[in-house]
Parts: C-alpha cells; sequence; structure tokens
C-alpha cells in the first residue's frame, strides 16, 4: 500500500486503508494508526498502545486462508460520541466470520503461561477491554465481500480534533431528520442495500424512516437517529454518529437476518 499522508478522520465520515495479506500488513497498520491518531492530537501513551493493539488485529488477519483470503483485510477509522465521550474508533475487517482455532477470549485475562490467545489478551489488556467484533461487510472489497470486524475505541480529548476536512466546523452535517436519513440511506447503500431500503418522510414531523429489511429499521426524529431490530433498539445518537448508527444496522442484518453469528471457535 502506498503511504497517500494523513487522511483527517472527521465527524461524519470513515476512513478506509487497505491492507496486504503478507507478514507487511502489520507494519503497515502500525504506521496509519499512529498517522491518523496524531491528527487527532491524542495522547502518546494512547498512541502507543493503539499501535501495538492494531499490529495485533492486523498480524490476526494472516491466518485467513482458502476462499476468504481472496478479499485482503482491510483498517477503517470513524469518530463516535461527543465532548468529554468522544473517541476514535479502529476496526480490522477480514473475510473470515469466525476465529480459526476456537472462540476469542472475550474480555477474560489471558493465563501469562497460554500458548493461544495471547495477542486478544494483548487488545484486552491495553485497550482496558473497551474492544469487540462483529459480523459486517467490506467497504474496500465490496460489499459481497462478508465476515467480520475486530474493533477498539481511544478516547479523544483534544476540542477541535477531527474538525479539519470536514467543512463544517467538526459539526454534524446533517440539521433535519430528511438529511440525517439521506446520509443513512446512502451509507447503506454503499453497502449493498440499495435495493432493499423503504424510505418515509414527515417534514412537518421532523421525521424520518428506513425500513432496511423486515424488523430492521432505522429512526430520525428531533435531532436524534436510532435502530429497531427484532432483538432492541439501540440507545439515540445524535446526527454526528450516523457512520456507527449505519455499522451497527449492517452489523444487525448480518447477524439476525442472515441468520449468522459469529462461530464460537478459540482465540488465534
Amino acid at each position: 500500500m502506498e503511504d497517500d499522508g494523513v487522511r483527517m478522520v472527521g465527524n461524519g465520515g470513515c476512513e478506509a486503508w487497505p491492507l496486504p495479506g503478507d507478514p507487511t500488513c502489520a507494519g503497515i497498520a502500525r504506521r496509519t494508526y499512529r498517522r491518523v491518531a496524531g491528527s487527532l492530537s491524542l495522547d502518546h501513551e494512547l498512541i502507543d498502545d493503539g499501535v501495538m493493539i492494531v499490529s495485533e488485529l492486523a498480524a490476526n488477519t494472516l491466518h485467513v486462508t482458502g476462499e476468504a483470503a481472496r478479499v485482503g483485510p482491510e483498517l477503517w477509522f470513524y469518530l463516535r460520541g461527543g465532548g468529554t465521550n468522544r473517541e476514535l474508533v479502529c476496526k480490522v475487517f477480514d473475510a473470515y466470520p469466525g476465529w480459526l482455532n476456537g472462540a476469542p477470549c472475550g474480555h477474560s485475562r489471558v493465563p501469562p503461561d497460554a500458548l493461544s490467545g495471547r495477542g486478544l489478551g494483548v487488545v484486552h489488556e491495553l485497550s482496558g477491554g473497551h474492544w469487540g467484533y462483529h459480523l459486517t461487510r467490506a467497504r474496500l472489497g465490496g460489499w459481497h465481500a462478508r465476515g467480520k470486524a475486530v474493533w477498539f475505541a481511544t478516547p479523544v480529548t483534544t476540542p477541535d480534533a477531527g474538525t479539519a476536512g470536514t467543512g463544517t466546523g467538526g459539526l454534524p452535517t446533517a440539521r433535519t431528520a430528511s438529511e440525517a436519513m439521506a446520509e443513512l440511506e446512502a451509507g447503506l447503500a454503499s453497502r449493498g442495500f440499495g435495493r432493499t431500503l423503504v424510505r418515509a418522510d414527515d417534514h412537518a414531523a421532523d421525521m424520518a424512516v428506513l425500513s432496511v429489511c423486515k424488523g430492521i429499521t432505522l429512526w430520525c426524529a428531533d435531532g436524534a437517529a436510532w435502530l429497531r431490530t427484532p432483538r432492541a433498539t439501540s440507545h439515540r445518537m445524535g446526527y454526528g454518529d450516523l457512520v456507527e448508527l449505519t455499522e451497527q444496522a449492517v452489523e444487525a442484518y448480518e447477524t439476525v437476518v442472515g441468520g449468522a453469528s459469529l462461530p464460537q471457535l478459540a482465540c488465534v
């Protein structure tokens, strides 16, 4: 992957980089994370921890073989939350939906003498347990490439971090429910849902509803957006978190409608 310089990660967008399916993968992920996190003025110790975490996650993608290896791993970044709860989300995608050698360690401590699972144990310790994984679709490899994303999040304390390049001073671009829903609809269409989406707007009530499929709907009203699935209703998010909400909608479809779940298979 060529170094194309720092691309600012701003509110309302997700930056994605391809990662090679060879041993250079971890090094490229480390350098990219350091550039992105540095552009947001993250604390140096947090950046160093993030570099180690993303290195472990990228290295784990090298265990993917066979048909799944035809789609290269990807590195994603976006911002979510606001104020003192703002954070940089980093995800590593690969086209294998589970874990090659058994169930991930989850949020438990890996014993010092363990012979496997040490990578995710490092992720757990350095992230303070603020990590996870979910089913999703590729961003760069095409929506037909299904797999999983493993993520961790790092606090962003600089007030103006991530505002450059947004053209909005760091504020969400959507001001009405209709505008917010248009962003959600475009995000889902880019992930392969264009033909399944059904939308209804009530401009007088400042409300919009988007049906992804039976049982999965997105709602926008009065400056907030949320997701409803057969399993639960998400907490309400501001219009600056539409990337996160789109991610949750894709996960819901892949997990609930697709009838899939991450195989409870052991850490690599």
